[in-house]
């Protein structure tokens, strides 16, 4: 008897071995495809623009894996410069599949080995794999005034229905392609108490984190010409303090909307990334959590379970950090709460078992194996 037990402790440590190796190196592999045209440039200069390409393409492949929709529109915004930050220096093994040329262009199909880690790291730090319902809310209270001298609209100030004027409108949109949390116009709201600021008021009581006010004006010039200016505040609504304050002036011939666009555009970068602080602060880094599997005597059932446990969006890494008789025991690098984690796992309905959770602590004992 007791030589089976040891024999098979022993099979079971080779086969863990083999099954978490590979995780640790945080890598990924996959098959894409990059294009250059040849036209005007020499078959080497194509070639490296072709590579350039497929692994931009293999970098967004894997990050769309962990970014929501959402978010999307600000990633593909940035990803591209990220991924010519890094060079080569991810890319641990490549092998060309195929190579074509066809109408002027240089067609590439590359089977690549990536060290996903840097861009996990980057994509957090960025704010960009954070769910849209976990974002901070933000509220617009923006005055617009103009051209005309009687053209004003506050929307708190109006009666219902109550509707954002046409340059919040354009902010709200713009906010919300990039994958902002903005905030409707509130219907109902009370007025606050004498000596309390207004807007920050009802911000709060619409649930916002965060509230954009101040006022933009389009001014009519002789020459025909719109003198647009915009002024600006960003409130963190929890200690009611402002973190930014951004002027803008411009004058041009566009018409109104050109001139909000680039108003927006010329202060929008600044606003997100004050926000973006928030939302780090919020779902900081993954946090490092145990868990211990007891009961392994079946390897196809424990590889079932690290298996779907990898899979999820929500866990970036799994190591053993200990075996004794038969349970196996790791630490999860994971992004939120290991309850979460253990719910999904649980719902997969792969064994019976008992699952126990203790702070960043856990363990799941596999009943009639």
């Amino acid at each position: 008897m007791k030589g089976t037990h040891v024999k098979t402790f022993g099979i079971i440590w080779v086969l863990l071995f083999f099954c978490t190796s590979s995780p640790l190196l945080a890598e990924q592999s996959l098959v894409v495809s990059g294009i250059s045209a040849l036209q005007g440039n020499t078959v080497t200069q194509a070639e490296k623009l072709a590579f350039d390409d497929a692994f931009a393409r293999a970098y967004l492949e894997i990050a769309l894996k962990y970014v929501p929709s959402s978010s999307s529109f600000d990633l593909m915004r940035k990803l591209r410069g990220f991924a010519a930050s890094r060079g080569n220096q991810d890319i641990l093994q490549y092998k060309i599949i195929s190579r074509s040329q066809q109408d002027n262009a240089l067609l590439l199909e590359v089977d690549v080995r990536l060290n996903d880690a840097p861009l996990k790291e980057w994509l957090q730090a960025q704010g960009l794999t954070t769910p849209l319902f976990l974002r901070p809310k933000i509220l617009l209270m923006i005055s617009s005034r103009g051209p005309g001298l009687s053209e004003r609209h506050e929307w708190w100030s109006m009666k219902t229905p109550r509707v954002y004027n046409p340059f919040e409108t354009q902010f709200a949109l713009r906010l919300r392609e990039l994958g902002e949390n903005v905030s409707d116009v509130p219907q109902k709201f009370s007025l606050p108490q004498s000596g309390m600021d207004r807007t920050i008021y009802v911000a709060s009581s619409s649930g916002a984190a965060y509230l954009i006010t101040g006022s933009v004006s389009h001014k009519l010039t002789p020459e025909s010409s719109l003198d647009s200016r915009l002024e600006l505040s960003l409130v963190d609504i929890g200690t009611k303090q402002i973190v930014s304050t951004l002027n803008v002036s411009l004058r041009g011939s566009a018409d109104q909307k050109t001139m909000n666009d680039l108003l927006i555009s010329s202060v929008i970068d600044q606003i997100r990334s004050h926000i973006a602080k928030k939302v780090t602060a919020i779902n900081p880094m993954a946090k490092e959590k145990s868990l211990c599997i007891e009961g392994v005597r079946d390897y196809t059932l424990y590889q079932a379970l690290i298996n779907t446990l990898r899979s999820m969006d929500n866990v970036t890494k799994i190591t053993v950090s200990g075996i004794k008789g038969h349970t196996v025991c790791h630490t999860l690098e994971i992004d939120g709460r290991l309850e979460n984690v253990l719910d999904t796992l649980k719902q997969k309905q792969l064994a019976e078992a008992d699952i126990l959770i203790d702070g960043d602590a856990a363990s799941i004992r596999i009943l009639n194996p």
